[in-house]
């Protein structure tokens, strides 16, 4: 035998590794739930039949729900779950986490997060226990032997599903008008009301100039929800006004929504150069900060320009824009569109973090000077363009200018600093301490397959993952009823 085959023969084949693995896996027996609740003691298997059921860790009571699309159908055939705490099932502002399809998740006091959301207590463990889901089956195994872990079944009012449709179907009556773009001949005069709010806007110092600065600085009892780049998906931005109880706060003034610029255009490569969804996003937003005056914010971020700098793939969706709505709606709508970009804010803040669209500047500078960044060319382009510093990008922004950051805003030190405009992947939407700098997190919400945002509130910020749902195509549609 030759040593390459010796070799061959001492390395065992990648299917018997596998076996061997799979062996070793726990065992689960089938399960089916009832009101009575079942302690565990082994491994059990849940096979997915999209019902929610109660799982109880020590003396903390969750709800696990199948996270289902408006129609009640598995989400563009994906089956996942999402895990909240039953004591903040009347919370406004919606708290969970989400258990994808094939991947495994640790329940127990050792996550940060989810002793944040759940409000664990001693009674529960380090790791208490571990949840596989198998195309919607799960596979639940406890980790403690003395703590104990308790599965039920338990029938809920309305499904999370068919509450969060109730929400969207209400939404045109909340906001007065249908969910469509603005009649062409109406567009002007819906802009000019919102920039004349923005002009005045709620929770704006003025500048040296007396109009309204570059912060929004929130109060400290006002819980916010974050969204990342949206990039002309209005879906995106329905399905988290539908989400909880986002849509009541709003309604209660009991909290705020923010769009971390980056609005308008595409990033589909099929849909570059088509501005109808640009349009519509805006129309979208005009439409909430009409109803919203006070709770329906929008920063500046890159795309929020006519320039030529702006494109993607080649194509210079900032001009293309301009034409666009120019041939639309009139030169005189486009100089409103210009007079809204120009006005927005690039900072906001608020108890305890603190949000640009995509980077602190990387120069000291006082707080003053960002409310007078219109005066400052150079940090409002640093603020929108700048990204972090990488092998690749030496200029780019890095730990010290998180802590600046920090400083100028009189944040304590590991303040959550949250921007949008750098996904780090095409497949996930939230990114936590990124360049190992504690509390820097990304957040992004124009994918289409799921999005992110961040709930701020008390000093907290917490992540929420969502998939999007057809919510347009459905207002259409009961319209046309």
């Amino acid at each position: 035998m030759t040593d390459q085959s010796r070799e061959t023969a001492a390395k065992p084949s990648l299917l018997r590794r596998l076996g061997e693995l799979l062996q070793r896996r726990p065992k689960a027996e089938p399960i089916r739930l009832t009101a009575v609740p079942v302690n565990l003691t082994t491994g059990v298997q849940l096979v997915w039949d999209g019902k929610p059921f109660l799982m109880t860790l020590g003396n903390v009571a969750l709800e696990v729900h199948p996270d289902l699309a408006l129609g009640g159908e598995d989400q563009n055939g994906l089956r996942e779950w999402i895990v909240r705490a039953r004591s903040a099932a009347g919370d406004p502002l919606p708290r969970f986490i989400r258990i994808r399809s094939n991947e495994t998740a640790l329940l127990g006091r050792q996550d940060d997060l989810q002793t944040l959301l759940f409000a664990y207590d001693l009674s529960v463990a380090d790791r208490h226990v571990r949840i596989d889901c198998r195309a919607g089956s799960l596979l639940i195994q406890p980790l403690d032997s003395e703590r104990q872990t308790s599965l039920s079944a338990f029938e809920q009012p309305s499904a999370l599903w068919a509450a969060r449709r109730e929400r969207l179907m209400r939404l045109p009556i909340v906001v007065g008008r249908p969910i469509a773009p603005v009649d062409d001949a109406e567009a002007l005069e819906v802009i000019r009301e919102v920039n004349e709010i923005i002009a005045r806007e709620a929770y704006r110092e003025q500048d040296d100039d007396g109009v309204a600065g570059g912060i929004i600085a929130f109060p400290d009892d006002m819980p916010v929800v974050i969204m990342g780049d949206v990039h002309a998906r209005a879906d995106n931005i329905l399905r988290v006004i539908s989400e909880g109880g986002i849509l009541a706060a709003l309604e209660a003034d009991q909290a705020c929504l923010i769009f971390l610029g980056d609005l308008p255009h595409s990033e589909a490569s099929d849909e570059l150069e088509d501005m109808t969804s640009s349009m519509f996003v805006l129309d979208l937003f005009c439409l909430l900060k009409l109803r919203f005056p006070k709770n329906v914010f929008y920063i500046h971020g890159n795309h929020e320009s006519f320039s030529g700098e702006v494109s993607k793939g080649g194509v210079p969706q900032g001009l293309l824009f301009r034409k666009y709505l120019r041939k639309r709606r009139g030169k005189a709508y486009v100089s409103e569109v210009e007079a809204l970009f120009d006005s927005l804010a690039y900072v906001v803040q608020g108890n305890g973090f603190a949000a640009c669209h995509g980077a602190p500047v990387r120069s000291a500078v006082d707080r003053r000077t960002l409310v007078n960044i219109r005066r400052y060319p150079g940090l409002r382009h640093e603020i929108v363009w700048n990204r972090l510093r990488q092998s690749s990008r030496p200029a780019g922004y890095g730990k010290g200018s998180v802590k600046r950051f920090r400083r100028t805003l009189d944040l304590p030190k590991h303040a959550p600093v949250i921007v949008g405009h750098t996904p780090m992947s095409r497949k996930d939407t939230i990114w936590m301490n990124v360049g190992d700098i504690q509390g820097h997190h990304i957040v992004y919400s124009a994918h289409a397959h799921r999005l992110a945002v961040f709930v701020a509130r008390g000093g907290e910020a917490w992540p929420l993952e969502l998939i999007p749902d057809r919510a347009a195509a459905l207002l259409e549609a009961e319209r046309g009823r």
